[in-house]
This record gives structure tokens, sequence and C-alpha cells, in this order.
């Protein structure tokens, strides 16, 4: 750090002839730097302004297609779509503000800068002329003092008359005194006057390109903490969000449009036993069999009988068994991933990001492999309990226990095992073609 005691230096100390060019050359930097500056503000000017256009028809685009592939298929609201609205409003207004930047670097910034290059690029060309035409002035002085001195000197040696040595003489006086007077008006007033004209020109460039360097900053901080506090307040809003509130205020809007029929029930039809019985050719044996046994089981004391109903129990059971432990398996498995369910982070690449999409396929398959076996077991319970051998026994004539043995010749453990069964399969079948299909854009 220069001593605070010392005298600043100046241009004017460096006088000398041969130090000139670097003094010309730290001005011509100067001024070259002020015109760069100049463009990177022109540049960045015109990157807002295409940038403000593209978002602005970005934001129509996406308005568009909210009313066509969003809104015209079902009339949305509730707070999610108020957010979805304001933050195309916020890149609207940032849009806007993007332009305004521009417009405020083109006026302020890009007229101060180029007045500048063109003020200090012509003051420059001047110096470098006056210099030049001094330096003129001082070589032809000094060559016109010297012919003198040549003059008189041959005067003096040839010994002259007297008079031609003393007129020889008071010339090269005379212009001797006028050169050197011209010397001193040149080194103590003309040169330091013009060094000091081309330091504060120089002085002028530098501070011009430090306060253009600060507003074009200025400028991008006053834009910035505007949209800051906008997008900030932005985001405190959208943070009190409430899914379920949104999802009751979607059904009760349905509720509004259609007179209130969805909070009806649903009502699913559940099977009636139907008699076999024909009413136009009744038997009467058969229909005194079956009088009061609707939804029973026919349980005949008979062994055949006894050996089947006992192995649709074994079964039941058994079935039940392998059912709970599937269960056991696919609820440990579930519910630890139930409340954390992998989400994707900004930093994971396509990787990764593929890893989670098979997660997430997998969880859900195996929920709704859970939903099938659930269903089964409700059916295997409910055969269970109509198993139970509390259930009243009933007699039955012998000759019908062939004809029964054969109508049930296909158990009713194995109708739903198997279909229950074929649906698993199909549904694993399904979401690993799903897995293989998956891509991560």
């Amino acid at each position: 750090m220069a001593n605070a005691t010392r005298r600043r230096l100046s241009f004017v100390d460096l006088a000398h002839p041969q130090v000139w060019h670097k003094l010309v050359e730290y001005t011509e930097v100067t001024i070259a730097f002020a015109k760069l500056i100049t463009d990177f503000n022109n540049q960045w000017a015109k990157i807002c302004l295409l940038t403000s256009s593209q978002l602005q028809q970005l934001v129509i685009d996406f308005r568009r297609k909210t009313e066509s592939e969003i809104r015209g298929k079902c009339h949305l609201g509730g707070m999610m779509y108020d957010l979805w609205e304001s933050l195309l409003l916020e890149s609207e207004i940032e849009s806007q503000s993007l332009k305004k930047v521009a417009c405020i670097m083109e006026k302020e910034i890009c007229g101060q800068l180029t007045n500048c290059v063109m003020n200090k690029t012509l003051q420059l060309t001047l110096n470098k002329e006056y210099r030049h035409d001094l330096d003129e002035i001082l070589e032809k002085s000094h060559e016109y003092v010297q012919e003198l001195q040549e003059e008189y000197s041959k005067i003096f040696n040839n010994q002259g008359v007297k008079s031609d040595i003393d007129l020889a003489h008071n010339e090269y006086v005379l212009e001797l005194a006028g050169v050197n007077g011209l010397y001193s008006k040149y080194q103590y007033n003309i040169l330091p006057e013009l060094l000091q004209s081309m330091e504060q020109s120089q002085l002028e460039t530098i501070d011009t390109i430090c306060q253009n360097i600060q507003l074009i900053a200025s400028i991008l901080q006053e834009h910035h903490e505007q949209r800051h506090s906008s997008l900030a307040s932005f985001v405190v809003t959208s943070t009190t969000t409430n899914p379920n509130e949104e999802l009751e205020n979607y059904i009760c809007s349905m509720n509004e449009t259609n007179d209130g029929l969805t909070k009806s029930p649903v009502h699913i039809r559940f099977e009636s036993f139907l008699s076999p019985m024909n009413n136009n050719n009744n038997n009467n044996n058969n229909s005194r069999m079956l009088t009061g046994k609707d939804e029973q089981l026919i349980i005949y004391a008979a062994p055949v009988i006894k050996m089947q109903l006992s192995s649709h129990c074994k079964e039941t059971i058994d079935r039940l068994k392998e059912i709970k432990k599937e269960k056991s398996l696919l609820l440990a498995i579930i519910n630890p991933q139930t409340s954390k369910i992998p989400v994707k982070q900004h930093d994971d690449q396509q990787q990764s990001d593929k890893k989670i999409l098979n997660q997430i396929c997998d969880f859900m398959k195996r929920k709704h492999q859970l939903r099938l076996i659930e269903l089964e077991e409700s059916v295997l319970l409910a055969q269970q309990d109509l198993l139970k051998p509390h259930r009243p026994s009933m007699s039955s004539n012998a000759d019908n226990e062939h004809d029964a043995h054969k109508r049930n010749s296909k158990n009713i453990k194995g109708l739903w095992h198997d279909a229950f069964r074929a649906l698993k399969t199909s549904t694993t079948a399904s979401g690993s073609g799903e897995n293989e299909n998956l891509s991560v854009s």
C-alpha cells in the first residue's frame, strides 16, 4: 500500500518522451474496456428482452393448455389451481420485470458508456496530435538554433568583418534565448497542462466505468429483491395448502352439480340363492327336499358327504393359514414404505430415477397383491363360517348322494383359489411388463 504521506503520483511525473507511449497505451486500453462493458451491457439487455419474450409466450401457451387439457375436461377449482394461476402470474411479472431491466440498461447505461467511449476517444486523439505538434516545434527549434550556432561559428572562424560576427552572435544569442524560453514554457507549463488534461480524461473514464458497473449490479439487485419478495410471499402462501381440503372441495362441488347424488352409498347387488325348481315342471320330491334349505349346506350322514365337507374344512383352513403368512410377508414389506414412498431428489441421475420408479411400481404391485389376497380370504372365511360344525344337520335320501357328489366334484375352494391365483399372476405379469417399459426422461 502506498504511503499516505507520499505525494500522489500523476501523469505529470511521466513527462519523459520515452514513457509517453505507455500513457497512450493505458488510455487506449481503458477506453477499450469501457467499450467492452458497453457491449456486455447491450448483450445482457438483449438476453433479458429475449427471455422476457420467451417467458411471456410460455405463460400464454400453458394458460391455453390449462384451459383445453385440464379445465376443459373437468371444471376444477380450489387452492391448488389458484396456486398454479399465481405461479403463471408470477412468471408473467418476471417477464415484465426482465423487460424493464433491459430498457433501463439500454437507456441509462448504454447511453453513458457510449458517450464516454466517443468523447474519450476523441480527446485521446487530440492529445496525441498536440503532443506530436509540440515535439515537432521543439525539434525544429533545436534545429534552427543549431543552424545559427554553426553559422556563427563559421563566420567567427573565418575572421570576417567584425560587424558580421557581431550580427551572427546577436542573432544566435537572441534565438538561443527564445528557444530556451520556449523550452521552459513547454517543460513547466504546456506539457504538464497537456498531461493533466490527459490524466483528467482518464480519471473520468475510470469513474464512468466503475459507476456503470455499479449501476448494472444495482439494477439487477433491485430486480432480484423485488422478485425475491414477491416469490417469498408466494412460497409462504403455497405452504398453507391442504390436500384433504382440496379433495373435499372437489367432492362438494360434485354434490352441488349432481344434486347430492354423489352422497348416495354404492349399492352392490349381492348374489341371492336361486332355486333350481322349474315352475312348469315341479318335482314334488325335490321340492320337499329343498324346502327350508335355502343358502344352507345339505349335510348327509353318508360317509361320502362327510368326507367332502371334511375335505372342504381342511382345505379352507390350510389356505387361510397360507394367506395369513402371505399377508404377514406383504405387510412387512409394505408398511415401512407407506410413510416414505421414494421421492426424486434434485441431484438424482437417470439411473437413480429409474431405480426409484421401479421401487414405486413394486410397492403398488404388492399393495394390489395384498388386496387380492384379502378378497380371497373373505371368500374362505365366509365358507368356513358355513362349514362350522354347529350348523344343524339334515337327513336326506341316500339315493341322491351320488348325484350330489357329482354336482360338487369341483369344490368351492378350488374355484376361488384358481380365480384369485389367476388374478395375481396377471397382475404380476403386467407389473413386470410395465417396469420393463418404464423410462425416465
